[in-house]
């Protein structure tokens, strides 16, 4: 019988890589997308494909350090560290996020996978909501922006 935790990690692993319901699974969104295309600007106060992934990563981060007990591990919203406002706009710095991003899938895969299924309704420490509204939460936040990089992918210049 399936768990909830392995139904978790399971629709974490089909949106990274894996047949969705709704289309295209995030991998599959960011392939294809050069360094150009993710440092462009699509308007005045908008965020490029490179600061969405960035943004995404700043979030499985949260959550990672959530699952390993780091209670105080924090991100102001709308901060810096939310959404970064200066970066190097190459190619290795592209591909060194993307490689981030992938660290965060394999690292959430593993800690997601040793979760006590009891624990699931049980308050995260320190916050407002429980373990289960957070696991579903990066994933649902994951498929959010992987909507909005599709978009920012298929503009013209």
């Amino acid at each position: 019988m399936e768990t909830e935790i392995s139904r978790i990690a399971k629709t974490l692993e089909y949106n990274w890589d894996g047949p969705m319901w709704h289309g295209t699974n995030l991998k599959e969104v960011l392939s294809g997308i050069t360094a150009e295309l993710a440092f462009r600007k699509p308007g005045a106060g908008s965020h490029n494909i490179y600061e969405l992934v960035a943004h995404l990563i700043c979030w499985r981060r949260f959550v990672l350090e959530q699952l390993k007990g780091n209670a105080g591990y924090t991100v102001e919203i709308n901060s810096a560290t939310d959404w970064p406002g200066s970066y190097a706009t190459n190619e290795e710095s592209w591909q060194q996020l993307l490689d981030e991003l992938e660290e965060t899938q394999t690292e959430l895969l593993a800690l997601i996978s040793g979760f006590k299924e009891e624990m699931l309704d049980e308050m995260v420490p320190g916050r407002k909501f429980s373990w289960y509204v957070l696991l579903h939460g990066v994933i649902s936040h994951d498929i959010y922006h992987s909507g909005q990089i599709s978009i920012l992918k298929k503009q013209p210049e």
